[in-house]
């Protein structure tokens, strides 16, 4: 997870894809996490990865054995929905909210 993330697409209600140097990343060092748009930050904290086994039942989705099995907390807000990763290589995909209900979204970025 440590590193700088740059995003290649997004699935929602809509998809998107964004070419490499588009200026949306997001950055992990230690406990705490940057958000930037364009050389913007526009969101920076504290974050905590735990074990949560709940992604299936939290996104909606039927979700494989052994993914998604581990949530990021920002800021210690538990009370948002919850967010849960998988990495895999150079690839980070980040998925929350229900699919079913309120479309969902899940983000995918590359390590620089």
């Amino acid at each position: 997870m440590e590193g700088v993330w740059e995003l290649r697409s997004v699935s929602a209600m809509l998809s998107s894809t964004y070419p490499p140097g588009n200026g949306h990343i997001i950055s992990f060092s230690g406990n705490k996490y940057e958000i930037r748009d364009n050389g913007q930050v526009t969101r920076s904290g504290e974050f905590e990865i735990v074990k949560d086994m709940t992604a299936g039942a939290s996104t909606c989705l039927s979700i494989q054995a052994g993914k998604y099995t581990s949530r990021i907390i920002y800021d210690n807000n538990i009370n948002t929905g919850r967010t849960f990763f998988e990495l895999s290589g150079n690839k980070l995909t980040i998925i929350s909210g229900c699919f079913a209900i309120d479309a969902g979204s899940s983000a995918e970025y590359e390590r620089q």
